[in-house]
């Protein structure tokens, strides 16, 4: 079953696959934009920014699938500047950043929600 989509934002056919979801795939982790600084009287100073989607970097591992779907992962990195994701908990716009030969991993920099 396949849990993860992606898309280039601009027009391509070959610039849409779905794939499934594998050991050493990292969906990002969800956390807060928050900084805690210690006031000189000895207690703290907190500044808790929310959470923003545009903190979570994904990494989508490959290994093991066809070179096929390797060469079109590699393709996005070197022509489409965003592409869409689609994961289980929502669809966001990100830059593929990274092809990591070595370990068959997309990177993708999530800079906002879909």
């Amino acid at each position: 079953m396949y849990l993860i989509g992606l898309a280039a934002r601009g027009y391509d056919p070959r610039g849409a696959m779905l794939l499934p979801y594998l050991d050493g795939t990292a969906l990002g982790d969800v956390n807060r934009r928050v900084s805690r600084v210690s006031t000189l009287d000895g207690g703290v100073a907190v500044t808790n920014r929310g959470h923003s989607p545009g903190d979570r970097t994904v990494t989508l591992s490959l290994l093991g699938l066809p070179r096929e779907v390797v060469d079109q992962a590699r393709r996005l990195v070197r022509i489409h500047a965003s592409v869409t994701l689609s994961i289980p908990d929502g669809c966001f716009i990100g830059i593929p950043s990274e092809f990591v030969d070595r370990r068959q991993e997309l990177i993708i920099l999530i800079t906002e929600e879909a």
